[in-house]
């Protein structure tokens, strides 16, 4: 399609890790439209991780709800956008769109909730026909790229910026050091819970995980949560103090990115975290239970590992376990799997210059 914008708006307002699955997106449209000015609206929770971006001109962070919607559409419409494109795709963010009076709109044809009635422009995704058609298994981040492309963009090198800012990287040294974390030391980050329960490897399974991988002395765990989850961490307190760096809802979303970049595995549930760290280069081992790993994985070929059963409802994609064994698809995942699958990360960590999961990471 060939357009020449002046003014781009993004809409794509949550959550954490569906941002990032969006920024190779904007770096495809910055290099395309390299004078246009490019705007992101985004919910004010996550507005802290556009915060810096190179690509971007403006965060328009928003709190979403009846009471605020008219002074949203008032302040998009004064912008004066002449391309919307929904990465969201969802009702409100199609009547934005339609609201904003750009010219063109752009989004899937596939949308959710209606939203694609309101585009100018709809992006068909593959669709598998052999049998009931479906659509064909996409990584969300090839998903938003398709929409560059459809503009124009080159998008052969996905590109993460995660900013990283000196005050952030001094509040984190200073955690490290209180903690008596050492250069030479492994660090490994742990975040346990998902915001879907649907999600999670018992919190017991993954206090023994950190016991067994801190038997050898320069190991260190550090655990990441939001403040709603602080009581979690009481599932590590066997660990020796010198052994758990608790950080539970003591980090912003920036920090979080910051601290990764000190971390040699991070290890989590199908969540924001194994977003954020594939974004930085950190090594992931993901314990995947309903959600679609193709879709939803660490994106890219980096040296992440992805643990998951053969379980055959799996992966459902639901919010809630129908199945007579209810979360059998996570608990057949044992603790000596993802030890194993642990050792053999650091290992290779160890051998050999970390190989990025993406030739583009920028910060």
């Amino acid at each position: 399609m060939t357009l020449t914008p002046e003014r781009i708006l993004i809409l794509k307002p949550s959550s954490l890790g569906d941002i990032v699955h969006a920024l190779p997106t904007l770096a495809s449209l910055r290099q395309r439209f390299p004078n246009a000015y490019l705007a992101w609206l985004v919910k004010e929770e996550w507005a802290e991780l556009l915060d810096g971006n190179p690509d971007l001109d403006e965060v328009l962070s928003v709190k979403f709800s009846l009471k605020t919607w008219s002074s949203i559409v008032q302040r998009v419409r004064a912008k004066k956008f002449d391309v919307v494109i929904d990465l969201q795709g969802l009702f409100r963010t199609g009547a934005l769109a339609a609201l904003s009076g750009a010219s063109e709109r752009v989004g899937f044809a596939m949308a959710r909730e209606g939203s694609a009635w309101f585009y100018t422009r709809r992006i068909l995704l593959p669709v598998k026909v052999d049998g009931p058609w479906r659509l064909v298994d996409m990584h969300a981040v090839d998903r938003n790229l398709t929409i560059a492309r459809f503009l124009g963009a080159d998008v052969s090198r996905p590109t993460f910026c995660i900013p990283d800012f000196e005050d952030d990287r001094r509040v984190i040294q200073e955690y490290l050091d209180n903690a008596g974390v050492r250069a030479d030391d492994q660090l490994i980050a742990i975040a346990p819970v998902s915001r879907e329960e649907i999600k999670n490897w018992p919190i017991e399974r993954f206090a023994y995980v950190a016991e067994r991988l801190c038997q050898e002395s320069n190991r260190k765990v550090v655990l990441l949560g939001s403040p709603s989850q602080q009581k979690m961490a009481e599932a590590f307190s066997s660990l020796p103090q010198r052994s758990c760096l608790n950080l539970v809802g003591k980090l912003r979303i920036r920090q979080i990115g910051s601290l990764l970049r000190h971390v040699h595995l991070l290890i989590a549930n199908d969540s924001a975290p194994v977003h954020l760290a594939m974004a930085v280069g950190v090594p992931v081992l993901g314990l995947y239970g309903p959600t679609h790993v193709d879709a939803t994985g660490p994106y890219g070929t980096g040296p992440h590992r992805i643990l998951h059963t053969m379980t055959p409802c799996r992966p459902c994609g639901k919010k809630v376990c129908h199945h007579v064994n209810q979360h059998e698809c996570l608990l057949e995942i044992s603790v000596d799997e993802v030890v194993q699958a642990a050792h053999e990360l650091l290992s290779n960590r160890l051998m050999s210059v970390l190989q990025r999961p993406l030739d583009g990471v920028r910060s």
